[in-house]
């Protein structure tokens, strides 16, 4: 232990991760809080001048960004001036006593001797030189240098104060903040009139949050100035093998933080509400009812009565493969297959799953997948015919009797493919056949594209176009739905 301690306390003084423990024995850092420090440091050394970071509650952000980072950087450089900001002064006010209990401490005193503040408990309290030096819970002054902590609550006043870090921790306290619109012109507002006049050319901006909604200041500035801002998202369920480039110790399916908040946890979370889980613990906000595609524009029908209505219409399947493992940064991405047919005007979803299976798992489950879900001899399986398409299509025919063909080489983005479908579901002729896949369908569709994934995107597209294709004609704008 002993060792231990020398060694953090050599490493302090160079290294926010090093400086966590030293500050804190106690204090039990998993791979995302160095994740976090790493990033804040680079900030610090002007490598990053902004910076975002999107994480879910309670999963310790502020104790290394809005209490730690800034005592840090004011040991290293006790001339730096520091806003923290949050959306309440009382909330600022925390983390500026937090900061300045630190600084107080004999820990770091031992390791940033040049960074103290009046009144601390040491001998240069008699100092002549402390006096004159502010110190109270909204603004500190390091004693012999022209550094300062400000702390300050969004709509709070920054008049006459430069900033070299600013710092927004949680712009937001809570839904009814995050989906008032008046409320989000106000942080907009205090952001461009107050806080950005503050900044000057070598300025660093580090905001934390967790997203609420896709308007909100972290949404509204990526639209404006996309190519700023450096981005670390970090969902509490892993949606990307090893977190993509991250390269964490996660698979796909792991909670972030299992000790403290479980999978089991997460899951219940997810099931109670899955558009505020979407945007707090997954840092996808969706704009309300869908992005692209609305959620009311999906009508609903009961299994029982799909299946009257049905009767011998045949079912197709459609399917977005994605079992190549190669692909750097999409690391284990599903492939999505869908269940759907027509019946007279109006397109019926049957069901919809992701699986993540590499050729010769997905080569039995497609069988066995159309059989369970109303296949027969009429049923066709339409694949896109990409690189990983072509084999499934070419080893289908060789092993199995499906019906299977290609559908067309898109020739445009994902994205304006969907924009193009989008108003057949719009008049309200696509059903969904009520079922457990519903949500999970739904979520990644209409959260397009914020969705970490698109298959089912995909297969809608290739759906909607095949069932009507010899409907061309029709104006869904002024179609009579009656």
């Amino acid at each position: 232990m002993k060792l231990r301690r020398t060694k953090l306390r050599l490493n302090a003084p160079k290294q926010l991760s090093s400086f966590l423990a030293y500050a804190n024995p106690k204090y039990q850092a998993e791979w995302f809080h160095k994740v976090i420090a790493d990033y804040c440091q680079q900030l610090y050394e002007g490598k990053i001048k902004k910076l975002m970071l999107f994480m879910p509650p309670q999963h310790g952000k502020s104790e290394i960004i809005s209490r730690n980072f800034p005592a840090w950087a004011l040991g290293r450089d006790p001339d730096l001036k520091i806003v923290g900001s949050s959306y309440s002064a009382d909330l600022a006010q925390q983390f500026s006593r937090a900061i300045q209990r630190t600084i107080d401490s004999e820990e770091y005193q031992a390791i940033f001797p040049e960074t103290y503040l009046s009144g601390s408990i040491t001998e240069r309290n008699n100092d002549a030189t402390t006096r004159g030096y502010l110190r109270n819970v909204d603004y500190f002054e390091t004693v012999g240098h022209r550094g300062f902590y400000k702390a300050v609550g969004v709509g709070g006043g920054l008049t006459g104060t430069p900033v070299d870090i600013a710092i927004i921790d949680d712009p937001v306290k809570d839904a009814t903040e995050a989906y008032s619109a008046t409320y989000r012109e106000r942080v907009w507002n205090w952001y461009n009139t107050v806080l950005s006049t503050r900044l000057h050319n070598d300025s660093r901006q580090l905001f934390i949050m967790t997203r609420w909604h896709e308007d909100d200041l972290a949404g509204r500035l990526l639209k404006a100035e996309p190519d700023e801002w450096t981005v670390v998202v970090i969902p509490s369920i892993c949606e990307q093998e090893h977190d993509g480039a991250l390269n964490s110790p996660r698979h796909i399916g792991d909670a972030l933080w299992p000790d403290k908040h479980s999978l089991q946890k997460l899951q219940k979370q997810k099931k109670r509400a899955p558009r505020e889980f979407s945007a707090l613990y997954q840092q996808r906000p969706t704009i309300e009812g869908g992005n692209i595609v609305k959620r009311d524009w999906f009508r609903k029908i009961s299994l029982a009565e799909f299946t009257a209505l049905r009767f011998r219409e045949p079912m197709h399947f459609y399917l977005d493969t994605a079992y190549n493992k190669k692909k750097q940064g999409r690391d284990n991405d599903p492939s999505g297959v869908l269940a759907a047919c027509r019946i007279n005007q109006s397109i019926y979803l049957y069901d919809a799953q992701s699986v993540w299976k590499e050729m010769p798992d997905l080569l039995r489950f497609l069988p066995e997948y159309i059989a369970a879900h109303c296949g027969n001899k009429e049923s066709v399986l339409h694949i896109e015919p990409k690189a990983n398409g072509i084999s499934v299509v070419q080893m289908l025919r060789e092993v199995s009797t499906l019906n299977v063909t290609e559908t067309p080489v898109p020739v445009d983005d994902k994205e304006v493919r969907l924009r193009v479908v989008s108003p057949r579901i719009e008049c309200g002729r696509v059903f969904i056949v009520e079922g457990s896949w519903n949500d999970d369908f739904l979520d990644q569709v209409c959260a397009f594209p914020a969705a970490s994934h698109d298959e089912f995107v995909d297969i809608l597209g290739y759906a909607i176009n095949d069932l009507y294709e010899d409907d061309d004609d029709i104006d869904y704008d002024n179609i009579n739905l009656v």
